[in-house]
């Protein structure tokens, strides 16, 4: 998850979005499920945490549809334009960065 945060893997931020968003989903997935099982004998603690399941599980579901609506409406040409203009301004900024750090070695 930190991974993903700060180095941003994908090639559009929609996409880096999305797999933030579900990776986010499958803790808190992980997480119920823990607490669900015999974990914790309270009830309403495994309340809280079978509404969470659910919860998380309809969220995934959802983004998941979201995001193939999402791509179906853009088409391939737009997407392709999108990545393009991601890898421009990643380029910009890693040579952005590379000037300052040679600014600050000649200080």
């Amino acid at each position: 998850m930190l991974y993903l945060v700060a180095m941003k893997p994908y090639q559009s931020a929609m996409l880096n979005n999305y797999v933030i968003s579900n990776e986010t989903f499958y803790s808190a997935l992980i997480i119920a499920v823990f607490i669900f099982s015999d974990s914790t004998p309270e009830l309403n603690i495994k309340l809280g945490a079978g509404v969470v399941l659910i919860s998380s599980i309809f969220l995934l579901i959802f983004a998941n549809l979201i995001m193939i609506i999402a791509m179906l409406i853009m088409g391939k040409q737009r997407l392709k334009n999108q990545i393009n203009m991601a890898k421009m301004k990643r380029a910009e900024k890693e040579l952005m960065e590379e000037e300052e750090e040679e600014e600050r070695t000649l200080r």
